[in-house]
């Protein structure tokens, strides 16, 4: 025999499996389409000359990596399906004549055809796509678009040639994966491989305690985890927690849970329950990786597309809350600020809702009872460090519009990104008394922009501030000379702040550039102090939009490629039921049962079975809610409402596009079990 008999096979073979390879080959061009489309945009030359091109492409190349480790999951993942399916028709062309080696040369072949159709088609979408994905970021971006197509003719093969190589890797796995299945097996068990394992299985209490305690210990973390850098890096451990929970209570909690319902006699000895609980038993053994599959995969949508949603939407508030004002300036020589109002008032500028204030800022430890000021910092205890900023009341109420009144001993008090209820509070050696945590606090930005917890504390007087700042410089070993003197940890700073007509970004603009020309000026005067920082919001807002954008962009892109897979897994799991189904359902009729009821009683199990996932994932999202919410903080989203609009209005979308798959996919099933 030579190669054209097993090329000729091969092309009929993938012709009479027509309705298992399509959605497979469609998956597959769409997966080749999207990595290089990504991979494209994160090595763009119209995309890095964009304004912050180096966030945007941060960002872009980190989806890289993700799409392509998804690819070779999630096409090694499907192609297990096909091959379960066509291992009887590996077995009876084995019976046949056909020796394995024989069979190896036929599955290469459909391989190589699959591969290079993927492959071919694929990287025909991505270009074509690619300048159309290129236009979206830049609205996204809100810069203006960039002319020409997306690379010159070098670096576009180099793309071609990388996706082509990744993917010729893929498919040369899923090669060695496939005979590997048939080179193991008899051909008997070929033969019988659709029909294997279809004894009744055993409940594994061990694995589904496993997976229950797994399950809780990730929720646990997510309701319970207060601080935000522990919010940070502890998600990542509850999300691997929640995984192996998921798989493991769908693999071995579900048939425990059902032998529970069979050894209840009052439930179990019904026609309905009978047939629902025994049909349900098999399925769960069969397809409880699949169910996990789509349940992870939906989880992964719906935390993506929620989260990257409420930061875009978000953005505005994330923005005025990191810089408060049109123009924010901090300097630690309060003569400095004249030299801004005056330039300000030379560029004929009218500053409008002026804030002024002196402060105190430095970092500690939060200790119970107080605050603990230490130069001696470790990677442990990072969750517990503070930035800490002292005002006077006379600054609080005059910025805040309030009339509070303090004693000696008296402060109040605003906590951010922790929580602290002690009426009192430990400082430098002393021990004040919180009269009340009040809202609102004077406005600075700066430490907004902290991972840390913040604490904002209002003294009685002038005094007090100097007293603090006094044992500040103490506690630091500074000196008189060197106590305004920045050490990156403790200053005491003068903030201005203020408005421009109307917010317009350009006169906004145009003050910048009036105040960095006067202490550019200044600056050839040694003898002036120009340490701290200015900074303007029309200035910084590109950086926002550069980063929630592209974040906003990747999340859509990956939740698009998530859903794709789950469709997928969908799909495969509608057939190969549909097949094992019809043995039963004509089984059922067999022994007395009506057509009607039959029917009844496997849409129940499909439709239970179908949405189990759909469901398990809205929960994950649920108890997900407050984790992500305290890592949303650190965007400066503070609130929940707004995210909970966005959780609920993506899991409605994915729930009507899940149900629509339902519908379309249940046809199917249908017209395999009727034949």
């Amino acid at each position: 025999m030579n190669s054209r008999f097993f090329s000729r096979l091969a092309r009929q073979n993938l012709r009479k499996n027509a309705r298992s390879y399509g959605p497979f080959l469609l998956a597959s061009v769409l997966t080749v389409g999207m990595f290089f489309i990504i991979l494209a945009l994160a090595v763009s030359p119209s995309l890095q000359s964009m304004t912050g091109a180096v966030t945007i492409q941060v960002v872009i190349r980190y989806g890289v990596v993700v799409v392509g480790l998804f690819a070779v999951i999630f096409l090694f993942y499907t192609n297990s399906f096909l091959i379960k399916r066509r291992k009887r028709e590996f077995g009876l062309f084995n019976v046949l004549g056909l020796e394995k080696r024989h069979l190896a040369r036929v599955i290469a072949f459909e391989t190589l055809y699959t591969a290079l159709a993927s492959v071919g088609l694929g990287l025909v979408l991505g270009v074509a796509l690619t300048k159309l994905l290129l236009l979206v970021v830049a609205k996204l971006l809100g810069v203006a678009a960039p002319t020409g197509f997306f690379a010159g003719p070098r670096l576009l093969l180099v793309v071609i040639g990388v996706t082509a190589a990744i993917f010729a890797a893929i498919f040369l796995l899923i090669f060695l994966y496939s005979i590997r299945q048939v080179y193991v097996a008899r051909p008997v068990e070929l033969l019988q491989a659709e029909h294997a394992g279809e004894r009744e299985p055993r409940a594994k209490w061990l694995l589904a305690l496993i997976g229950a305690g797994c399950l809780g210990a990730g929720y646990y973390i997510a309701v319970t985890t207060t601080d935000v850098i522990q919010a940070m890096f502890l998600f990542f451990v509850a999300v691997v927690l929640v995984i192996i929970g998921t798989y493991l209570l769908f693999t071995a909690g579900s048939v425990a849970l059902l032998k529970l319902l069979k050894k209840n006699k009052r439930y179990y000895y019904k026609t309905r329950h009978f047939t629902a609980v025994s049909g349900m038993m098999y399925r769960m053994k069969q397809n409880a990786v699949g169910l996990a599959n789509i349940c992870i995969l939906s989880t992964m949508v719906l935390v993506m597309v929620s989260g990257t949603s409420c930061l875009m939407l978000g953005m505005d508030t994330s923005l005025h809350e990191r810089y408060p004002y049109d123009v924010n300036i901090s300097r630690s020589d309060p003569a400095t600020i004249e030299m801004v109002k005056m330039a300000v008032a030379d560029a004929d500028i009218p500053p409008e809702a002026e804030v002024e204030y002196d402060y105190l800022t430095y970092a500690a430890y939060s200790v119970p009872g107080g605050l603990e000021v230490t130069t001696d910092y470790a990677l442990s205890t990072e969750s517990s460090l503070a930035d800490v900023m002292v005002i006077d009341l006379d600054d609080y109420n005059r910025c805040t519009g309030q009339s509070m009144t303090l004693g000696p001993d008296e402060i109040l008090l605003k906590v951010e990104r922790t929580d602290y209820a002690g009426g009192t509070l430990e400082l430098l050696g002393r021990t004040y008394t919180v009269k009340a945590q009040v809202e609102p606090m004077v406005k600075y930005g700066n430490l907004t922009a902290n991972l840390t917890s913040t604490w904002y504390i209002v003294v009685s007087d002038r005094e007090e501030l100097a007293h603090i700042d006094a044992a500040m410089a103490e506690s630091r070993g500074v000196s008189e000379s060197e106590r305004y003197q920045y050490d990156g940890s403790y200053q005491m700073y003068r903030f201005y702040g203020f408005d421009v007509p109307g917010h317009d970004e350009q006169t906004a603009l145009n003050a910048r550039l009036a105040i960095r020309a006067a202490w550019t000026k200044a600056s050839e005067d040694e003898s002036v102090d120009l340490s701290g920082t200015y900074e303007c919001r029309a200035w910084e807002r590109q950086d926002f939009v550069s980063l929630y954008g592209s974040l906003f962009f990747l999340g859509m892109f990956l939740g698009l490629l998530f859903t794709m897979a789950a469709i997928l897994i969908i799909y495969y799991k509608q057939m190969s039921e549909g097949r094992d189904d019809r043995e039963r359902f004509q089984i059922m009729q067999k022994v007395g049962m009506s057509r009607l009821e039959v029917k009844r009683t496997i849409h129940a199990q499909v439709l239970i079975v179908f949405f189990l996932p759909l469901v398990t994932a809205g929960v994950h999202t649920a108890f997900a809610f407050p984790i992500i919410n305290r890592v949303l903080s650190l965007f400066n989203l503070v609130g929940t409402d707004f995210y909970l609009w966005c959780v609920l209005g993506s899991f409605g979308l994915f729930a009507a596009l899940y149900a629509v798959v339902y519908a379309l996919t249940a046809r199917t099933y249908y017209k395999l079990v009727s034949m």
